[in-house]
């Protein structure tokens, strides 16, 4: 078929090409049901998983298509997200087929498959589970080049504009439920790896066997088509100009090529001022503060933003986490997997509402192995709100604090599944920015993902009157948290030891009655009054420390400050740091705070 044969489709060809492939369809079910040609493989093995890559394929995801023809591109995107789960990480055993449908099963709406691309009759219409094909594409030429066998091929009848290519041997390959398939065949086991990147969709084959020249492959195309004329150019539905087309709609606006959301967890001054700075028409999905009541608007916070981007809040998965967190706020051994299954309970309800057009995510970071999980991250550009340090690191301080502190239960509390820890590492690799107002988290996400554009944050001081400093015999000690051995409670006790002081613990009391012997006078504030008063020094040693506020708030009213360099505060003004775990130097930084 030639540009200058092509002519518009009509409206009785449709009929009957559907009549047709329903008849089609519906008899090559009834002889897969009675006599199989393939099963369908399942991943989980990982037998293979650290095999040599035999071959490897990369193909552009946003590239290939006009303006106008976006909304298809990125229904196409969408349905290969969904597909991807379906051949990530599946072995098939030697001399065994891998069949594409038999393997991806019918695409239905209710899997997630939105509508894409197809070419049809030298046309690009929008179809349900459309653009499958850039996933048969690789797969063919990603098994060509390992030299497996093609024992099913069928060849499109146009290509799109501006297709990105695979390389000068890539193979083409259609598919159509269920009829017209793609299987594959190997002398040896074999392993397919499938990646959507922010840009790529990547294939790679893993196995032990010695690759064989490539083979020749199968291709079925009706007789009179000639391979060696170039094939025609399909026309875009969404851009053609072609009125009189029983298909044709209005041509409207392409608007913005892609939306941003920002999906967030907690509310913290630094990244709200960012988003307001470097996304200032983002999208919102965030949590509703149950501790508000529902007819108040707060003050302050993401809430209270303009209409234009006003967040999306979903009700059941905040309510279920608000209620499961205080169930468990108190049990040290469960508080932490609860904070766990609130963020992947969010998770979903974001990923369930996230739409094709949106090609960009900012993400908070405590929800990316959960997202990374569910594939919301597959093939958009990702920026991550990093407010915490990465679970393998806090895991392996919390580790050595355990070690020098070995009766000390607390500290074996805080772990997460190891599934889990490697789902945050892969979606940190993932990112294409990192924004961070922490000195810590920064360091060690510079270490964890070097391919990301690192942003560091001002933190924001809080509103606070200065403190007046008293001269008295007893300097006051302020330890700004709960009396918790990750905070470095046990680190502090042995510090103030011999040293005639007052202290004055934030937060609640220690479950050790004998944590704070030796110590005269010691003060439990439980969150409450004004427990800057007459401060000499506020100090924190924590092992692990995300969210410093306390500590802002005594920068802010000029109170003289020790903290560990795991609080991240780096090189704010009044702040001395030490090294996690390191006693003397504690000792020697309370000394010279409250003497200066």
């Amino acid at each position: 078929m030639s540009v200058q044969a092509w002519q518009p489709p009509r409206r009785i060809d449709a009929i009957d090409f559907w009549l047709r492939s329903r008849l089609l369809a519906t008899a090559h079910a009834l002889r897969e049901t009675l006599r199989p040609s393939a099963r369908r493989w399942t991943g989980g093995s990982n037998a293979l998983a650290d095999a040599p890559v035999l071959a490897h394929c990369r193909t552009p995801l946003w590239t290939d298509g006009r303006a106008e023809e976006f909304p298809l591109v990125a229904g196409k995107v969408q349905n290969l997200r969904v597909a991807r789960r379906a051949f990530d990480a599946v072995e098939v055993p030697a001399g065994e087929v891998l069949s594409f449908w038999r393997q991806l099963g019918r695409p239905a709406a209710w899997r997630g498959f939105v509508q894409g691309r197809e070419l049809r009759g030298g046309c690009v219409v929008p179809t349900l589970a459309g653009g499958l094909c850039q996933l048969s594409n690789a797969l063919a030429t990603v098994a060509s080049r390992a030299g497996f066998e093609l024992v099913e091929r069928h060849g499109h009848t146009a290509r799109i504009e501006q297709a990105g290519e695979a390389g000068a041997d890539a193979v083409d390959a259609t598919v159509f439920w269920n009829y017209i398939d793609l299987k594959v065949r190997a002398r040896h086991a074999w392993r397919l790896e499938v990646e959507l990147t922010g840009a790529e969709l990547v294939l790679r084959i893993r196995g032990r066997g010695t690759p064989s020249a490539p083979l020749v492959p199968v291709t079925m195309r009706r007789a009179k088509e000639d391979a060696s004329i170039p094939l025609p150019v399909a026309r875009g539905c969404l851009s053609c100009d072609q009125t009189a087309c029983f298909r044709h709609r209005p041509q409207v606006d392409a608007g913005p090529q892609g939306l941003t959301v920002a999906l967030l967890d907690t509310w913290a001054p630094e990244f709200a001022r960012y988003l307001r700075e470097a996304h200032p028409h983002a999208q919102r999905m965030q949590p509703v503060p149950m501790r508000l009541a529902f007819w108040r608007r707060p003050a302050t916070g993401w809430h209270r933003e303009p209409a234009a981007v006003a967040p999306q809040a979903p009700w059941v998965a905040s309510l279920r986490r608000a209620l499961w967190r205080r169930l468990w706020a108190r049990q040290a051994g469960r508080r932490q997997a609860s904070l766990i299954d609130g963020q992947r309970w969010l998770a979903q309800a974001f990923a369930a509402r996230l739409k094709p057009e949106h090609t960009q995510l900012v993400v908070d970071q405590p929800l990316l192995p959960h997202l990374q999980r569910l594939g919301a991250l597959d093939g958009r550009s990702v920026v991550v709100l990093a407010g915490v340090l990465p679970m393998a690191d806090i895991e392996r301080r919390l580790d050595e604090a355990s070690r020098r502190w070995p009766d000390d239960a607390t500290l074996r509390d805080f772990r997460a599944d190891a599934s889990l820890v490697r789902a945050e590492s892969m979606a940190l690799a993932r990112a294409s920015d990192i924004v961070t107002p922490h000195a810590e988290a920064a360091r060690q996400l510079a270490v964890r993902a070097p391919q990301a554009q690192l942003r560091r944050l001002e933190w924001v001081l809080p509103p606070a009157e200065t403190v007046a400093r008293t001269n008295c015999d007893l300097p006051l000690v302020v330890f700004a948290a709960s009396a918790l051995a990750r905070k470095g409670a046990r680190e502090l006790a042995a510090a103030l030891q011999g040293w005639t002081c007052r202290l004055r613990v934030l937060g609640s009391a220690s479950d050790d009655a004998r944590l704070w012997q030796g110590i005269r006078d010691v003060e439990h504030m439980n969150w409450q009054g004004d427990w800057l008063a007459g401060a000499a020094v506020v100090v924190l040693p924590a092992h692990v420390e995300h969210a410093p506020r306390a500590l802002l708030r005594a920068v802010a009213a000029g109170v003289p400050v020790v903290a560990s360099t795991a609080c991240g505060l780096g090189a704010l003004p009044g702040v001395r740091e030490i090294a996690p775990g390191d006693v003397e130097a504690l000792r020697t930084a309370l000394h010279a705070a409250c003497a200066s």
